[in-house]
C-alpha cells in the first residue's frame, strides 16, 4: 500500500473566525445579514441598448445616446461671422 501519514500542521484561523474574535458574534451576524438584505447594484440590461427612442421614451427611459458620430445625423451648417442669420 502507498499509505501516507498524514500530519495536521499549523493551519491558519478563517477570516470569519478572525472577524468573530475580533468584533464578537453578534456584531458579525448583524453584519452579515445586513450585506444579504441590501440591493446590488445591477448593470444595465444589455437588450435594453437595442431598444430604438420612441419605445425608450414609452417605458419612461432616457433616449439613448448616440454611439458614433455618423448616428448623430446632419450637423447645422457652421456660421460664419458674414452670415445673415
Amino acid at each position: 500500500m502507498n499509505a501516507l501519514p498524514l500530519r495536521p500542521g499549523p493551519t491558519q484561523p478563517d477570516a470569519i473566525d478572525v472577524a468573530i474574535r475580533t468584533h464578537g458574534a453578534l456584531r458579525v451576524l448583524l453584519a452579515a445579514m445586513v450585506a444579504l438584505l441590501r440591493p446590488r447594484v445591477r448593470p444595465p440590461d444589455r437588450r435594453s441598448l437595442d431598444v430604438p427612442d420612441y419605445l425608450r421614451r414609452d417605458l419612461g427611459l432616457d433616449a439613448a445616446t448616440p454611439r458614433l458620430p455618423s448616428e448623430r445625423g446632419r450637423l447645422p451648417p457652421p456660421r460664419g461671422p458674414f452670415s445673415l442669420k
